[in-house]
């Protein structure tokens, strides 16, 4: 690696500090919001002043902060009152028992709707109803020397999220209560749908199914809290840092590439469903098309043992490029660090939205997937960071760079 050890770990103890400084004077960073904001303005004049990147733009877009994980208190409602307008069918009335019957089929189809398209697809299904606000990412380049030929964007996120009630008691918890919530759901579907194919005399049983629901729906307004937020420092600082070190250590290094510009890309409102990826993604497909350009998404750079490229993401529904993954498989091996490949099994990484808009990407993340104590609650403070894992982070974006701008070159 061209970058020497002193530079990497200078690095390494800038980022631990400046986390630290964000978390202390800005706080939690709510997607769409002005602490948002703050902290992405901050991390510009941190590239710019220091003469890490030769331009920064913040660029502006509008987001409905609570659509991701407010839904479902919108789907707790909608199932608990097709639940409980159940027991009108025992007033005996056809007519009411009818539209009771339609009535439940509506709300509950509604709800697997909403949870399909927000939670699983990451679709901005209910965004449209709900307040929105602007959020911003920040695009700052390190730029080639000569023509352009080539593009590699680092990435991070850094809105923090909304805390998540039941993953801070435990992960398995949180699963558990969803996965009720959804077989009821289902179930409670083939029940209405079977006592409207049967017209009248709707057993009682169907009834007492349809009120015993209810505390399981219940559940679903404890699984985010808007009031408290996570403080953010891993999940997503340290994948910020990742990408502004990286261009640090190629600055102090004396290193400019002929033909790859490298990028720094911090985006916002991830945590409320990769919009900021997203709305970037849009505004420059074109230029991605226009040069090869690759994406590395690092989140949360925490849980050494769980470092991970991902390959598949978005609950395993989406592909990431093999491209991007075979040059992180380069790196790795450059660094004398293999990762191995992993699918997110729950939620999404920014690198998620850009393949679906057709830009090449993957994402490397160190968190264990099993339980991480820290993961969306209060508990993810300076405190809770592991600078070894970070430098490992560090390195393996250094070396992917490297490889980019090496392998490229020899090409031509």
């Amino acid at each position: 690696m061209n970058v020497n050890k002193e530079i990497r770990q200078g690095a390494v103890d800038y980022s631990m500090a400046e986390i630290t400084r964000i978390c202390t004077e800005i706080g939690p960073r709510e997607s769409g919001m002005p602490k948002e904001r703050e902290a992405q303005e901050y991390l510009k004049a941190q590239l710019l002043d220091n003469g890490w990147a030769d331009e920064a733009a913040v660029e502006d877009f509008t987001v409905s902060r609570h659509a991701l994980v407010g839904f479902t208190k919108i789907i707790g409602v909608f199932l608990i009152v097709a639940a409980l307008l159940q027991l009108l069918s025992l007033a005996g009335n056809p007519a009411l028992t009818l539209a009771v019957q339609i009535v439940g089929v509506a709300l509950v189809v509604i709800s697997l709707v909403i949870t399909v398209c927000e939670f699983l697809f990451y679709i901005p299904f209910i965004d449209r109803f709900l307040p929105r606000t602007q959020s911003c990412n920040v695009y700052a380049k390190y730029k080639a020397s000569g023509e352009v030929k080539r593009r590699i964007i680092l990435n991070g996120h850094c809105d923090s999220a909304y805390e998540w009630t039941l993953m801070k008691i435990r992960q398995e918890v949180m699963v558990v209560v969803l996965v009720l919530d959804l077989l009821c759901a289902f179930a409670s579907l083939g029940v209405f749908i079977a006592n409207l194919a049967k017209g009248s005399g709707i057993p009682m049983w169907s009834v007492i199914f349809a009120a015993c629901t209810v505390p399981v729906y219940v559940g679903l307004f404890f699984v985010c809290n808007f009031r408290v937020l996570s403080p953010g420092a891993n999940d997503n600082l340290t994948g910020c840092f990742v990408a502004i070190s990286a261009l640090k250590c190629l600055k102090e290094s004396g290193i400019r590439f002929e033909n790859t510009e490298v990028c720094a890309l911090l985006t916002g409102s991830e945590e409320a469903g990769l919009r900021g990826a997203t709305a970037w993604s849009k505004k420059h497909k074109a230029e991605c098309d226009e040069v090869e350009t690759y994406v590395i998404s690092f989140d949360t750079m925490r849980d050494f043992d769980h470092m991970t490229i991902y390959h598949r993401d978005m609950t395993g529904i989406v592909k990431n490029s093999p491209e991007v993954v075979g040059l992180l498989d380069e790196a790795c091996e450059d660094i004398g660090h293999m990762l191995p490949h992993g699918v997110v099994p729950f939620g999404a990484s920014d690198a998620a939205a850009f393949s679906k808009c057709g830009v090449k990407a993957a994402a490397v993340a160190g968190q264990n997937p099993k339980y991480a104590p820290y993961y969306h609650n209060r508990r993810d403070t300076p405190d809770q960071m592991i600078p070894e894992t970070f430098a490992l982070g560090l390195d393996v974006a250094l070396a992917a760079v490297e490889k980019f701008d090496a392998r490229n070159e020899n090409a031509n």
